[in-house]
């Protein structure tokens, strides 16, 4: 059976592309919105969408009839992680760092997708095949708290509440060096890093990016810090703290690319799979019957082998 979705284009909404209009409400790849125009499967205030660079404007009333998953080629495995939460329509789980979220084109296995495929049987199917229920990420190195969707209707109304800012999130992280305020905040656009694009990098034509910061220990030649993302962007809270002069321990991409003589720190964290990083807490308003709800994940046992050396 086809699940249909109906959409109506804000009032004060800006004309744009509706592959870019749907790629933003409805969390699909291009090229899958490209696969459902050309199945005439996208309607445009009743008359079926022929291209994917036809504009939407405010007050157009948008349908995607959505065909129902094919077989899933991404294989179930019995992977270690943690439910927090479940019920019919959400998961909450806990990520260990070392664990990718998702599956890609070339690598189908070992990833949180897989695990939630054994042990979730009824993941949302809006995400495709390679990203069932995934309503946001954590990249691999990061440990903690994420939420996965069950049903579209789930999937739909997180999406929605994480690009509106309505999902709180706290993170917690050692940094190399103290930054020079005790609560501080960095306001700084992020872009994709000009000679590597698997670098992201705080640039003046950049996406608007907010992180808030607070100083909770210090010592070892760096800090322990709580770090909450006003806005989410790719890397960046580990964009950020490279900005401020204090990588996150760790880090082979934004933190020092030599752990030759960087101290204690990183000798603690060298046989570690992941980096400094921790999502600590997630708070949201459940998409059903409306609950806020928060989780909180703890530390893993290595962070508190040097937070307890901190002043």
């Amino acid at each position: 059976m086809n699940d249909d979705l109906n959409l109506e284009v804000t009032r004060d909404a800006l004309p744009q592309r509706i592959d870019k209009y749907l790629a933003l409400a409805v969390a699909l790849s291009r090229s899958r919105i490209q696969q459902l125009v050309e199945a005439g499967q996208v309607e445009r205030n009743g008359r079926l969408v022929v291209r994917v660079s036809e504009k939407v404007g405010p007050g157009d009333r948008i349908r995607v009839v959505l065909p129902p998953p094919g077989p899933c080629e991404v294989p179930p495995e019995d992977l270690a992680f943690g439910i927090l939460y479940q019920d019919a329509h959400l998961a909450v789980i806990d990520k260990p760092a070392g664990l990718s979220v998702h599956p890609t084109e070339h690598h189908k296995t070992g990833t949180l997708v897989n695990g939630l495929l054994y042990r979730i049987k009824d993941l949302s199917g809006i995400g495709g095949i390679l990203r069932p229920g995934i309503v946001h990420r954590l990249d691999r190195v990061t440990s903690g708290v994420l939420v996965i969707a069950k049903t579209d209707q789930a999937h739909q109304v997180l999406s929605e509440a994480f690009k509106a800012r309505q999902i709180k999130k706290m993170y917690q992280a050692i940094v190399h060096g103290v930054p020079l305020q005790e609560r501080g905040e960095v306001d700084q656009p992020i872009g994709r890093h000009a000679s590597d694009r698997k670098r992201m990098c705080v640039r003046a034509d950049g996406r608007i990016s907010k992180t808030i910061y607070k100083i909770c220990r210090r010592g070892l030649g760096g800090s322990f810090v709580e770090l909450y993302p006003y806005t989410g962007r790719t890397h960046q809270l580990r964009v950020h703290m490279n900005y401020l002069g204090c990588p996150i321990v760790g880090d082979p991409v934004y933190g020092y690319r030599k752990t030759k003589n960087r101290g204690e720190l990183e000798r603690v964290f060298q046989t570690y799979p992941g980096i400094a990083l921790h999502a600590a807490r997630l708070r949201f308003t459940h998409p059903c019957h409306g609950e806020v709800m928060t989780f909180e994940v703890p530390l893993p046992e290595i962070f508190h082998a040097v937070i307890e050396k901190m002043k």
